[in-house]
């Protein structure tokens, strides 16, 4: 009797999970229908713009949507939570969102020039890379201007990249597993002198918020330098789309189907060192955006980049200002790094993707 009742309780479960992949199966094969795929533009558009509009309502200081749309329209004296609103919460929010959605990107079209599903800025070097010189160039030059300090955090990334790719290397091909463990291997190192630049110079607790990335104190003047540049580099992925789509093919198939396959990855690594080095010079090292994202976006709308990189950004973009309402009020009146609860939701997800690509990592 006890052995039928679990084969029954087998086949019960088995049964509701094989009704669960029906299910999950017919909702994928609607999303990526042409209907489907816009209605959830269109959905997530507004989980955004709803998320926003919670971030700049919601915070120590108080704060409701009727005091939002106030500041928004009134043109004379604004009371003290609006200044808070209009000059802390709103650039705040913002630089959650062009951030977060340029991570996103930047991890998307990393996986997609590399062809390397575990690929991200940050596992790559290009964060730890960025702010290791923006930590070196804020010792020495402290009053250096936010463009200049983009400039810095973009100069390492560059540096980082190249390091990873000079030790990742092998017979003229970049192995997956290679790569990873020389960007760890970068990223441990440049990580190591931001911390010993730090405790020799006595860094601010500011800086030392920033490296492990933060949304405090962001400023409207440093969004009107950084933005432009993310938003160029977003637009210059979007631009490759089709490429980045045939290049997974292979790159024997892709240049047989006339690709230039050298020219692309250098296109591509250039807007991913944009994205990577403008967001880390206004928000820190935020890492795993670029590798959690990418791959909740290609579950549903599958590996077509011109549909994958919308929704990637998307996706980013309200990651990032969730996390941060979060960091707000998690431990209110103290602002918790963001880049710490981001990590926290993306590392068991990093072991889940390493441990299903079969002897890869583990």
């Amino acid at each position: 009797m006890p052995l039928s009742i679990i084969q029954m309780w087998n086949k019960e479960n088995t049964r509701k999970e094989r009704n669960s992949v029906k299910i999950t199966s017919a909702f994928t094969k609607w999303i990526r229908t042409k209907t489907g795929y816009w209605l959830s533009l269109l959905i997530l558009v507004g989980i955004l713009l709803i998320s926003i509009l919670i971030s700049v309502s919601v915070g120590v200081a108080g704060g409701n949507l009727n005091i939002l749309l106030h500041t928004l329209t009134y043109k004379g004296n604004l009371s003290e939570i609006g200044k808070v609103m209009l000059e802390m919460r709103m650039p705040r929010v913002l630089a959650a969102c062009f951030t977060g959605a340029a991570f996103a990107l930047a991890g998307a079209v990393m996986q997609g020039i590399t062809r390397n599903p575990l690929a991200d800025a940050g596992l790559l070097g290009i964060n730890a890379g960025a702010g290791f010189l923006v930590s070196l160039t804020a010792v020495f030059l402290p009053s250096i201007s936010a463009l200049s300090m983009m400039v810095a955090a973009f100069i390492g990334s560059i540096i980082a990249v190249l390091m990873v790719y000079g030790l990742g290397m092998g017979k003229g091909k970049s192995e997956s597993i290679q790569l990873i463990l020389a960007g760890s291997a970068v990223s441990a190192l440049l990580t190591a002198l931001s911390q010993g630049i730090s405790l020799v110079f006595g860094l601010s607790k500011s800086l030392s918020f920033w490296t492990a990335g933060s949304l405090s104190g962001i400023t409207w003047q440093q969004l009107i330098i950084t933005i432009p540049w993310i938003v160029g580099a977003a637009l210059l992925s979007q631009f490759l789309s089709s490429q980045l789509s045939i290049l997974a093919l292979g790159e024997e198939s892709a240049a047989g189907l006339g690709i230039n396959v050298k020219l692309v990855r250098l296109i591509g690594m250039a807007a991913v060192l944009i994205m990577a080095g403008a967001s880390v010079s206004l928000v820190g090292g935020i890492s795993f955006i670029g590798l959690i994202v990418p791959h909740s976006a290609r579950f549903f709308v599958g590996t077509d980049y011109g549909r994958l990189l919308p929704v990637c950004a998307l996706l980013g973009a309200i990651l990032l200002v969730l996390a941060d309402i979060v960091a707000r009020t998690i431990n209110a009146p103290f602002d918790t790094p963001v880049g710490a609860l981001v990590s926290a939701i993306g590392v068991p997800i990093f072991l889940a993707l390493t441990y299903q690509r079969k002897g890869a990592i583990i």
